[in-house]
């Protein structure tokens, strides 16, 4: 039992790798004919299981959750706040958009309204929304109708072996799973209920989501595959190391990396940083630990510490 949960958590490959499965092989499909970049940022369909997808309509069952949701802020006000500042903050980035009066009623079939709930991070004491992409109706569902994608995050084993050099740095792509955008004509499967700046005194509106979400199955390898594809697009920019460095030391969202002198450290992560904005996937920080024996930050030449960048 052991052992197969060792080749679970850190299954690096030492043979051959298996083929790809049809439906990870139609999902790279999609892909690479929806790939478009829009606004500097890379924009894919929804890798659906079947090209026409038909959904009931679902928008009693989230009117009925966020009528729920309305409730628990009237008795705590602090969770209003937060998640009206959560949620802000996605329209405002333009991670949401109002669904345009015209656009309201939508195709038969073609609108889907996703539940949300805020679950607090257990050591950071923040809040998120979480869509619940999940959610059935009349046996239906998002996710049941995308397709998850081949697993394209580099080894787990492969990226912890980054201290093979003498300074070490770390990064974070900041909300990863939204910096790719949704094609228009899938947002609105990711419709969802709120009120205008959070007022509750006011009528709900609809919104739809214009990023790939987490809680969507398909969001994982959608973000995976605009990252190697933001290295794959500059290559000619940037030398091989750092391409090579996007590809195989990024763990999902977070990068290890290291580097033989602090020079050569800083120069990477300035390199990194901007090849990811090619793709307009924003690192969000960078750190450098320079020396093996002494780990601590800022002892020293031994422990000397950038960032954040």
């Amino acid at each position: 039992m052991l052992a197969k949960q060792y080749n679970h958590d850190f299954n690096e490959k030492t043979t051959k790798e298996k083929e790809m499965s049809r439906e990870d092989l139609k999902f790279l499909e999609i892909m690479e004919h929806s790939a478009v970049l829009q606004e500097g940022r890379y924009c894919l369909k929804l890798p659906y299981k079947n090209k026409e997808v038909c959904l009931p309509n679902n928008f009693a069952v989230a009117k009925q959750r966020i009528q729920g949701l309305r409730r628990k802020f009237l008795n705590n006000k602090h969770l209003h706040q937060e998640y009206a500042g959560y949620m802000n903050t996605l329209i405002n980035k333009n991670y949401a958009e109002q669904v345009p009066q015209q656009q309201l009623h939508g195709e038969r079939g073609k609108v889907w309204y996703i539940p949300h709930h805020g679950v607090h991070h257990p050591r950071k004491g923040s809040l998120c929304v979480v869509f619940d992409c999940g959610a059935t109706f009349q046996g239906a569902s998002l996710n049941s109708e995308l397709l998850r994608g081949p697993n394209l995050t580099s080894s787990l084993l492969g990226v912890l072996r980054f201290r093979s050099e003498v300074v070490a740095f770390m990064g974070d792509i900041q909300a990863m799973f939204h910096q790719g955008k949704v094609a228009e004509e899938d947002r609105d499967f990711l419709r969802f209920l709120w009120w205008p700046d959070g007022d509750i005194t006011q009528d709900l509106r609809e919104y739809r989501m214009t990023v790939h979400l987490f809680g969507a199955v398909s969001s994982p390898s959608c973000a995976s595959y605009a990252l190697r594809k933001t290295a794959d697009d500059n290559q000619s920019e940037f030398v091989d190391d750092v391409v090579q460095s996007v590809k195989q030391h990024f763990y999902v969202d977070d990068c290890l990396k290291s580097a033989a002198t602090e020079e050569e450290a800083i120069q990477m992560i300035k390199d990194l940083t901007a090849l990811c904005h090619f793709g307009k996937v924003d690192k969000q920080q960078s750190y450098c630990v320079a020396g093996h024996q002494r780990g601590a930050k800022g002892q020293g030449p031994e422990g000397v510490g950038f960032g954040p960048r």
